[in-house]
C-alpha cells in the first residue's frame, strides 16, 4: 500500500543513496536532491521510502500544475510512481483553479511515457525542462485535466 508524507530531515540518508543510481542522476534535475519546489512528498511503500513526487508550481494563467517525481531502484516496477500520480491527483482536485496537471519528460525517458500515458496523460507539446544532469534538454510535455 503506497502513502505519501512530507520530507523529514531523516530522509536525507536514503534520499542521498537513491541518488547515486545512475538512472535518477540521468533523468533528474540535481540527481533527485532538488527538494526546493513549491511541495514534496516521499512515496512510501508500506512504512519505506521508496521516491520522491513534488508539485513544483501552478501556473495561475493556465491553471496547470507542474509535477515531477522519481522513484530509487529498490522500489521500481511495482506501482510506486502510479500511485503517487493519483494520490497527487486527488490532492490537487481540491484546490480551487488547479485544472490540469502537466509533466515535463524528458527526451528518451520511455519508461516515464509509458506510464503517464497509460495513466490518461495526453502529449500536448514539445520544449526543454532542466531535467537530468545535463541542464536545459529537450523535452516533452504530457497533461491531465482534472
Amino acid at each position: 500500500m503506497f502513502t505519501l508524507r512530507a520530507l523529514l530531515p531523516e530522509d536525507q540518508e536514503w534520499i542521498e543513496r537513491a541518488a547515486e543510481d545512475v538512472e535518477i542522476q540521468k533523468w533528474t534535475a540535481n540527481g533527485g536532491r532538488s527538494v526546493h519546489d513549491r511541495h514534496t512528498w516521499a512515496i512510501l511503500n508500506g512504512t519505506e521510502p521508496v521516491g520522491v513526487i513534488s508539485l513544483h508550481s501552478v501556473d495561475l494563467l493556465t491553471s496547470a500544475a507542474d509535477l515531477g517525481y522519481w522513484v530509487a531502484p529498490w522500489g521500481r516496477r511495482k506501482g510506486a510512481a502510479s500511485a503517487a500520480l493519483g494520490l497527487v491527483e486527488n490532492e490537487l482536485t481540491q484546490i480551487p483553479g488547479v485544472k490540469s496537471i502537466q509533466l515535463s519528460i524528458m527526451e528518451g525517458n520511455e519508461p516515464s511515457k509509458a506510464l503517464v500515458t497509460s495513466l490518461g496523460y495526453e502529449l500536448v507539446s514539445a520544449g526543454t525542462c532542466s531535467c537530468g544532469s545535463q541542464g536545459d534538454v529537450s523535452a516533452v510535455i504530457f497533461e491531465k485535466k482534472l
